[in-house]
């Protein structure tokens, strides 16, 4: 069965979500009160982290906009 383009926005969401949450808590358990033991690699997660949580609310907002728009014009 192929996903309609809303179920494949919806799950690609959910999945993103799912990956932001599992970066964060791990972000959590390697924080060191010295910054000084930051590796790149921990540099590049948090970048991704926050990435991620950017797309996802400007994703959902153009969900909703999109949404309105559709609503709109019936």
């Amino acid at each position: 069965m192929i996903a309609t383009p809303r179920e494949l926005l919806d799950t690609s969401i959910a999945q993103l979500e799912t990956l932001t949450a599992f970066l964060g808590e791990h972000l959590r358990e390697c924080a060191d009160p010295t910054e000084s033991s930051v590796t790149p690699e921990m540099l590049a997660c948090r970048e991704i982290h926050v990435s991620l949580g950017a797309l996802i609310l400007k994703v959902q907002a153009n969900r909703v906009r999109y949404r309105d728009l559709r609503s709109e014009r019936f």
